[in-house]
């Protein structure tokens, strides 16, 4: 609408101001790198692999502003002979060439990595740091950079330590010593950057110290490859490679340089380029398409075409990707990622600085490993911190948080100043006796059940509270005589709790067993001036996709009670992605269309698609208060306006919208 064009103007400019990410080459949000394994490296210089020839392809779609040149993997040196002139022909190219190293010694052997007890590992180290610091002003340490050994030498270095503070320990000593004050002796310019796995949840059990280690390189990298989600045992969620950039981000200001993909669990197709979609949503300043001679592998047309929704016109369009390659020409991944990144590029120069409900990890805390990424998966934006967020209105614990010796004080603390605490059942297992009874009687019993149907209570968090109307009742669509029904058994830990007529705690949400007996999905209870909330965790916390959509949205609206954009209604495995200007993306992995309801606080006069430029009306009131899910008051309270919108989102598609507030 033309009435709303300068306000527009105005509010993307405010987003504009608000992150600067440094990309000064072919892309305005970001820089595009890639990375040339040891084994390239010394093909390029054979001449097996012709660098003028490949680059060309490569580049053909993806405008690459930097390239790391591996020298080290396997245990195993390049030859130093003709490495220079391989570095100034990529030079000649006008990107910037940094090194890499791979602290492997057979990838073959079950990823083996360095043994940092061993002489001998530890002087091979330090010789290949050696070399690359002769080469490259910077040295990109690969994610084979962790330490899982247990030999005999190990074993005795260990004496009586845990292993993970054995290897946390030795790490430290490593990085600083073998790796960081052997480059900057060769080369005092060298920074050294390290790349973190994909196992964020797990890194301290492999030496991976985000305590320490942060405060002795020059910088970070994230390993954002999250592949396929089912039947790996990794237990990667897609939405993990949008939530280890908030994690390395938030562990100290600027140390965070990029993301990092590669080719694997690439099927279908779309899923490569959503791993890309989701690194840079998080607005990385580098994005590393790893590796040089896996981008140049082609992608089958019959990979394209087999897709249920290759004629749709969604986020990855091969239709309209084919066209920039030769007719006779199957696609490449560097074509995938050319597109992939040049359709967002524009959109990210129009977005803030990554926001969302704030979570606790102290450093190196275990339990409810990668549940952060299963709760992006249902809708809820997450912001991972490793010190407590005393400033956030609402925070979510996991099982991690009971690392903090002071985390009842701390919780109590935020209640008594009228802010809400949502908790995890994991949570509430490992404080029971520690606390936790201190603020809400509750108790874990170990005892699981198995769940299919659901309903609602009249509690504090429920859409169903009577508000200041005595004789309000619920729907009777949603009473326990027609509950809804998951596609099959969820089996939860049961959860105790004082559900008499005066209740203490409220089951807003209760799944319902075979024989007929309720167990609460979602309690809350009042304590001082706060609202203090639980949410019980499948067994398998995957089964939180099984949740019917109305249990989804009041889990959305308790835990994104305080959200200024939220989404309330939708399907599992649809994220969204909120930024401190108000934009926000929304996501749909599914391989189906996504029916989504948004709401934004206040009231909006419309939302604007920030990649087709059209705008959207407000949706009509929904007569059940969808929108309204979670929003926690007291009876006869007035609730914040919040404005509905809804839209379709394509399969495995994103769009991305900026709110117009009317005057």
């Amino acid at each position: 609408m033309k009435t709303y064009s300068l306000l527009l103007v105005v509010v993307l400019a405010l987003g504009l101001s608000a992150i600067r990410v440094c990309a000064e080459g072919h892309y305005k949000s970001f820089i595009v790198s890639t990375y040339a394994t040891q084994r390239t490296v010394q093909s390029l210089m054979d001449g097996d692999l012709d660098p003028a020839q490949s680059w060309a392809k490569l580049t053909r779609n993806l405008k690459v502003d930097k390239i790391y040149i591996e020298v080290m993997r396997n245990h195993t040196l390049v030859d130093e002979t003709n490495l220079e002139k391989l570095i100034k022909f990529y030079q000649s190219q006008g990107v910037e060439v940094c090194g890499g190293l791979a602290f492997s010694v057979s990838e073959a052997n079950g990823y083996q990595g360095f043994d940092y007890a061993d002489p001998e590992n530890r002087a091979f180290a330090k010789k290949a740091v050696a070399l690359a610091a002769r080469h490259f002003n910077e040295i990109l340490l690969d994610d084979y950079f962790f330490f899982d050994r247990k030999t005999d030498d190990d074993i005795r270095a260990k004496g009586n330590r845990s292993w993970t503070q054995y290897r946390l320990d030795t790490m430290r000593e490593v990085t600083r010593d073998l790796i960081v004050n052997t480059a900057k002796a060769v080369n005092p310019k060298c920074k050294v950057i390290i790349k973190m796995a994909n196992w964020y949840d797990q890194y301290a059990g492999m030496g991976n110290d985000t305590e320490k280690v942060p405060l002795i390189a020059d910088g970070m990298f994230s390993g954002t490859e999250s592949r396929l989600w089912v039947g790996q045992e990794q237990h990667l969620q897609p939405y993990l490679s949008y939530d280890i950039m908030r994690f390395m981000d938030n562990l100290k200001p600027g140390v965070n340089q990029g993301g990092w993909v590669d080719q694997g669990g690439a099927f279908p197709i779309d899923r490569y380029s959503e791993q890309l979609l989701d690194t840079v949503f998080a607005r990385c300043p580098e994005m590393c398409c790893f590796n040089y001679s896996g981008m140049l592998f082609t992608i089958p047309r019959m990979a394209i075409t087999n897709r249920p929704w290759a004629n749709e016109p969604t986020t990855l369009d091969f239709n309209e990707l084919l066209k920039t390659i030769p007719a006779n020409d199957n696609p490449t991944f560097a074509d995938t990622a050319g597109y992939t990144l040049g359709q967002v590029d524009s959109v990210l120069a129009k977005v803030g600085k990554p926001v969302g409900i704030k979570t606790y990890t102290p450093y190196h805390a275990t339990g409810d490993e990668f549940l952060h990424d299963y709760l992006g998966m249902i809708g809820l934006p997450m912001d991972i911190f490793p010190k407590f967020p005393a400033d956030a209105d609402m925070i979510l614990l996991t099982e991690q948080a009971k690392s903090d010796p002071h985390i009842i004080k701390k919780i109590k603390a935020q209640l008594e100043a009228g802010k809400s605490v949502c908790v995890t059942s994991g949570f509430v297992r490992a404080m029971q006796g520690k606390g936790i009874e201190d603020i809400c009687e509750i108790e874990t019993t170990g005892t699981t059940i198995p769940v299919e149907r659901f309903t609602f209570a009249s509690g504090p968090g429920s859409p169903f509270r009577r508000r200041g109307s005595p004789g309000a009742a619920q729907p009777d669509s949603l009473t326990i005589n027609n509950p809804l029904k998951a596609p099959r058994d969820l089996f939860i830990p049961e959860i105790k709790y004082f559900n008499i007529l005066t209740h203490d705690a409220w089951g807003d949400v209760l799944g319902v067993s075979p024989g007929g007996t309720t167990y609460p999905i979602l309690l809350s209870c009042d304590y001082a001036n706060g609202k203090f909330s639980v949410l019980t965790v499948p067994n398998d916390p995957a089964d939180l996709y099984a949740f019917p959509p109305m249990v989804l949205s009041i889990i959305r609206g308790v835990l994104g009670s305080t959200e200024p954009i939220r989404l309330d209604t939708a399907p599992a495995q649809v994220a969204l992605f909120r930024y401190d200007n108000n934009t926000f993306i929304v996501q749909n992995y599914l391989p189906t269309a996504a029916e989504v309801t948004v709401s934004v606080a206040g009231k909006a006069a419309e939302i604007h698609d920030l990649l087709t430029g059209k705008d959207i009306q407000p949706a009509p009131p929904n007569s059940l208060g969808l929108g309204r899910f979670g929003d926690r008051f007291g009876p006869g309270s007035a609730m914040p306006p919040r404005t509905s919108f809804a839209f379709t989102v394509l399969p495995h598609s994103y769009m991305a919208f900026t709110p117009i507030h009317a005057n």
